[in-house]
């Protein structure tokens, strides 16, 4: 393992080096030909290592969606196919798969990263070249804050997610008189950690709470007791969390050793709505609520049902977001080619910065978000944080997990079932 990491190491300085020095040709037409008209996209997520289990489950609502659109036709002739790259959760990893997908897969469009640490390095690679770099789920504020002009962002930032969630914690509390004052908070010690932090700490102050803890740990962390123990000891009304799914297992399971029981614990999706933490942690998750993008029999009954049936697991917020950036960039290039254009990298570019989606896509496919539109924005500045090409219309659905299922509680109009409160943890 040290000998591949220092591999990655020294072709990641070449690559930087070389990108110095030269550059890449662009496409000047479309890459397809009659005789093989097809889009490539190239996926490039975590398939290998620690987050493997989020990657995997990426990449089934990416090869459901073109699959889906492949059988009805394609576009305008077009198929579309992925050509994979494993960034291993690692970001010097992901930028020089991200080079490889551009200079010898030659990719139309890259999508990934996942985390927001890959996504931001890969991006680089993307910009670099001029190939259109769009992430269905990298939540990081900062990834918009360098003015690339071919990365797009579908994905709810992590200012967005912590808005929800706190609004949610204050909405309960009023709506059922429980004078809900304190929080807390835990999240790892990465940039985007601190984000959360950052943004829960602004809202809870927008929404009358007092923070009076906050927490955080490395990834990855074999043990979690004594941040437990500072959570319990703290007593907060309200826990704000986010972790990847290891570290969320990990806490959660913690948590139940220490006998901590926050009456009310809110989750950014992230490993929370991920299969393999429902299935670990069973019944012992009961009444944590989770912000996520997508919640079963909410919205897109349908295409969940069919999802289900060809990835024989369920639709999550990180199979629908991925499903959804698949039709985002079917739309683009059926809107270049009915106005007579070619697939080429500006052109794809061009087409996002103006696209408009509102409630259906070309072929009659609902948006199953949580949202109804997805534009990316010409540049706006909310708190300290520049977003550009962001889909500000981003929202989240919170759920619960009652009965072993994740259940949608807020808001009201997406409402399955009522708030289990206290959480029982059983």
């Amino acid at each position: 393992m040290k000998n591949r990491k220092t591999f990655y190491a020294v072709v990641l300085c070449l690559l930087v080096i070389t990108m110095a020095f030269s550059g890449c040709d662009k496409k000047s037409s479309g890459s397809q030909t009659d005789e093989d008209k097809t889009i490539l996209i190239g996926g490039l997520y975590p398939l290998s290592g620690s987050m493997a289990d989020s990657g995997k489950t990426m990449q089934f609502g990416i090869n459901f969606a073109i699959d889906r659109i492949n059988a009805s036709g394609g576009i305008n002739g077009y198929q579309l196919k992925v050509v994979w790259g494993d960034s291993q959760g690692d970001s010097a990893v992901g930028m020089v798969e991200a080079e490889r997908l551009i200079n010898e897969e030659k990719v139309d469009i890259i999508m990934g990263a996942y985390q927001s640490s890959v996504t931001l390095t890969a991006s680089q690679i993307g910009e670099q070249y001029g190939v259109p770099f769009i992430t269905a789920n990298a939540t990081s504020d900062a990834l918009t804050a360098n003015g690339y002009q071919y990365f797009f962002r579908l994905a709810p930032t992590n200012m967005m997610f912590m808005r929800d969630m706190v609004a949610f914690g204050r909405s309960y509390s009023d709506a059922n008189s429980l004078d809900l004052k304190t929080m807390a908070i835990c999240a790892d010690n990465s940039e985007v950690g601190q984000q959360t932090i950052e943004w829960a700490k602004h809202f809870a102050d927008e929404n009358d709470f007092t923070v009076v803890s906050i927490v955080t740990y490395s990834s990855g962390a074999a043990d979690l007791t004594s941040e437990v123990l500072q959570l319990k000891d703290a007593n907060a009304d309200v826990l704000i969390a986010d972790q990847y799914v290891s570290d969320a297992i990990l806490l959660t399971n913690t948590m139940a050793e220490q006998g901590y029981k926050p009456a009310i614990m809110i989750c950014k999706g992230n490993g929370y709505t991920e299969a393999s933490y429902a299935k670990a942690i069973g019944n012992g998750a009961n009444g944590i609520s989770v912000a996520t993008e997508f919640i079963e029999g909410a919205k897109g009954v349908k295409i969940s049902d069919a999802f289900k049936e060809f990835s024989k697991e369920a639709m999550n917020g990180h199979s629908a977001e991925a499903f959804t950036v698949v039709y985002v960039i079917a739309e683009a290039a059926k809107n270049i080619l009915d106005a007579g254009g070619e697939l080429t990298h500006d052109n794809i570019r061009d087409e996002l910065i103006k696209i408009s989606i509102k409630d259906k896509f070309y072929d009659g496919t609902e948006i199953i978000m949580p949202y109804n539109v997805i534009e990316f924005c010409d540049g706006t500045t909310i708190g300290s944080y520049e977003y550009l090409h962001t889909n500000l219309a981003g929202k989240l659905t919170i759920g619960q997990f009652q009965g072993g299922n994740l259940v949608a509680v807020y808001p009201e109009d997406a409402a399955q079932a009522e708030v289990i409160y206290p959480a029982a943890y059983e």
